[in-house]
């Protein structure tokens, strides 16, 4: 590619970005909203118009890697491995 259709790319990736966070604070309003009324209706769940919506409580169980790594620095060390990954950004 050349640079200005290079150009023309990361524009374009710039915009559909800006477009999709926007679309997404829409959504989470729209989310707040329905949990909203759920919590103020005491529901856990609801069917609507054949669309089945659930606002659970859930669980889950974590170590704590910062207690872990201050309280036992050796064994913490032990068990850390390392992963390599690449990074997309435009800025």
């Amino acid at each position: 590619m050349f640079n200005n259709e290079l150009a023309t790319k990361i524009r374009e990736y710039k915009e559909y970005s800006q477009l999709i966070n926007e679309m997404e604070a829409i959504k989470d309003g729209i989310a707040d909203g329905l949990k909203q009324f759920m919590r103020e209706a005491g529901l856990e769940t609801m069917t609507v118009d054949g669309f089945k919506v659930s606002y659970t409580d859930c669980f889950r169980r974590d170590i704590d890697k910062k207690a872990l790594a201050a309280e036992h620095s050796e064994l913490y060390a032990g068990y850390l491995r390392e992963t390599t990954y690449k990074r997309f950004t435009v800025a």
